[in-house]
């Protein structure tokens, strides 16, 4: 009989308490107190495995009221000019949208008979949608204290209502202007925060605000390298190359995977391609120029060098690729040449070299002389170029910087 009355205790006693808890929290929301405390109460029974469906949606509304008693709170503070917490103020919005979407989501479920009794989704449209601009304000007042992370969770949201169920008939995607001005910050906060996912979520909405798309697409083909997924990263740099042309970014790091893997021809078409689009940018040049060094091609290369100095005369690279295509044809003169000096050929053959290491010599000094610390990249090269030359000055003072280079190594 007792453990019969026990039951019938706890049968009684967990609805009473149940009710207990909403009945409190309606009290504290009227009387504006210990508010923080009463939606952690609600939404702790709300979350219980045993708490009723009917119950449970009745706690996330509560919790969405005690939220936004906390909101007016900190909002009479400001209109009263007294010191309030903005970082609560702003939170508390982002907890109204939370739980209403709660109480919305478990509307949508069935019941414990398996029935769905979806409250109308206008009481909670209503509800937040006063609420809804100061989603995108939180971001934005984050975002200037450097909080980044927390700023792309207030974007985050205010991009989502647009999918919510809550809001359809507002057609955000449509109506709202706002929406790729959202993207585009959320983007640059989940940059800044390392979100690589967030920052492929909203890329493309974000090119559509029109402000720095060229950057935009950077930042989504750089996360999609991070995440080392070649699928998506080489199609986002050929995408960026067709639209940000100007934007050398996309075309260098695309150049380099190509001949790092060893794709010369997919690389050659690529150059091709954006000179023909603007053959007065010295970068495409250059990269021809390295591409075709690559493929043993030196006196293509030499002339692709060429045409990128004529365009930048600054471009190191450019030299240093020059002057080693010149020595690459001088070795392979000197392989080919006739030994047998009684033969005409002999003398021609050397000249030939000669003429290779020539030319090898004015990129190859200009490279020292834009790079004069950099002794490890041309002084190897000029010590054969003297040699062969047979400038004995020049080659005395090139054979105690590579023996320091070599020294240094050691």
């Amino acid at each position: 009989m007792k453990k019969l009355l026990f039951y019938i205790f706890l049968l009684v006693s967990v609805p009473a308490l149940s009710n207990g808890v909403t009945r409190q929290a309606r009290e504290n929301i009227k009387k504006k107190q210990k508010l923080e405390q009463t939606v952690k109460d609600l939404v702790g029974l709300a979350k219980k495995e045993d708490t009723p469906h009917r119950l449970r949606i009745e706690c996330y509304m509560l919790a969405a009221e005690c939220s936004k008693r906390i909101n007016e709170v900190e909002n009479e503070k400001l209109y009263l000019k007294q010191a309030y917490d903005t970082t609560k103020f702003y939170a508390s919005i982002q907890d109204m949208y939370r739980y209403m979407e709660l109480a919305d989501s478990v509307s949508s479920t069935p019941n414990e008979k398996g029935v769905i009794k979806h409250k109308n989704p206008r009481s909670y449209r209503d509800f937040l949608r006063p609420y809804r601009s100061n989603l995108l304000n939180g971001g934005l007042w984050h975002f200037s204290r450097n909080r980044s992370a927390q700023a792309y969770n207030y974007f985050d949201h205010y991009l989502n209502t647009a999918k919510s169920a809550v809001f359809v008939q507002d057609n955000y995607f449509m109506t709202d202007t706002l929406m790729p001005s959202a993207a585009y910050m959320a983007v640059f906060a989940a940059q800044d925060s390392k979100n690589l996912d967030g920052v492929i979520k909203y890329a493309k909405m974000a090119k559509r605000a029109g402000q720095k798309s060229y950057l935009v697409q950077e930042y989504f083909a750089r996360a999609y390298e991070a995440k080392e997924d070649t699928v998506h990263w080489i199609p986002s740099l050929y995408d960026g190359m067709r639209e940000f042309p100007q934007h050398h970014y996309f075309f260098s790091h695309l150049l380099d995977y190509l001949t790092e893997t060893k794709q010369y021809e997919r690389g050659m078409a690529v150059c091709d391609s954006m000179i023909q689009e603007s053959d007065t940018v010295a970068l495409y040049w250059y990269a021809k120029g390295m591409l075709l060094l690559r493929q043993h091609k030196d006196r293509e290369a030499i002339d692709a060098c060429d045409s990128c100095l004529a365009l930048d005369s600054t471009f190191v690279n450019a030299y240093y690729n020059k002057g080693i295509a010149a020595l690459n044809l001088a070795l392979i003169a000197t392989e080919h040449a006739c030994t047998d000096v009684t033969d005409p050929q002999s003398r021609i053959d050397r000249q030939t070299i000669h003429n290779y290491y020539l030319l090898a010599k004015d990129p190859m000094e200009k490279v020292r002389a834009l790079e004069p610390e950099n002794s490890d990249r041309w002084a190897a090269p000029l010590y054969r170029i003297y040699l062969n030359l047979n400038m004995g000055k020049e080659f005395d003072e090139m054979e105690k910087i590579v023996n320091g280079v070599k020294t240094k190594a050691k």
